[in-house]
């Protein structure tokens, strides 16, 4: 597989971190949600040009922060 994810679950305790492997952004997102249908937590991950990448999760969708100026 092309790249490699942390996957972390978002739980009262400090949660065990999972390393998962897709080919691309989009596929990572199915595969972890067929898993864990009501995924909250984060994965974090390095793009093709080398910058670290985090993304959240909330009850099996995105969260999406808003950009500030």
């Amino acid at each position: 597989m092309r790249y490699e994810y942390t996957v972390t679950k978002e739980t009262e305790e400090n949660g065990e971190p999972e390393i998962m492997h897709a080919m691309s952004w989009k596929k990572l997102f199915k595969k972890l949600l067929l898993k864990y249908p009501e995924f909250s937590g984060w994965c974090s991950y390095i793009n093709k040009k080398g910058h670290a990448q985090v993304k959240g999760f909330k009850n099996g969708k995105i969260i999406h922060e808003r950009k500030r100026n």
